[in-house]
């Protein structure tokens, strides 16, 4: 066999073994994030590198450390479950009691700890719109 059907082998295994590596590798793959809810979270997940969860604040869970303003911690609910989010960070505006929220973070006993938060609000400017004629 001379060089080149060596190195034309040699490349083609090479692509095969990355394609199958990929393709495989779903399951830790870090590029990828499963989004939750509250109560697919709460059944029998022990632990997970990086997800998004959506629910709603718990009223009256919101507290923030006195030493360090950015910290707070509260719950996230659904209907029939809550879960603890810690997180480090700027809040959004509209953080409050009962407001829609999306988590970005690890769970790790029974708790998320947050990377990112961010809130929903797809209303908050209609009422503004409704007035106009035109745009």
């Amino acid at each position: 066999m001379n060089k080149f059907y060596l190195t034309l082998l040699l490349s083609m295994i090479l692509v095969v073994s990355w394609t199958i590596y990929l393709t495989q590798y779903d399951e830790k793959n870090l590029s990828s994030i499963k989004y939750f809810t509250v109560s697919e979270l709460s059944k029998n997940v022990s632990q997970i590198n990086k997800m998004k969860l959506g629910g709603r604040i718990l009223p009256d869970s919101i507290k923030i450390n006195p030493d360090n303003l950015l910290e707070v911690s509260f719950y996230v609910y659904d209907s029939e479950n809550t879960v603890l989010v810690e997180y480090n960070g700027i809040r959004p505006d509209l953080f409050k009691d009962d407001a829609e929220v999306v988590v970005t973070g690890s769970y790790r006993d029974n708790r998320i700890i947050a990377e990112e938060l961010q809130t929903k609000c797809a209303s908050r400017y209609e009422g503004d719109l409704k007035n106009k004629s035109s745009i």
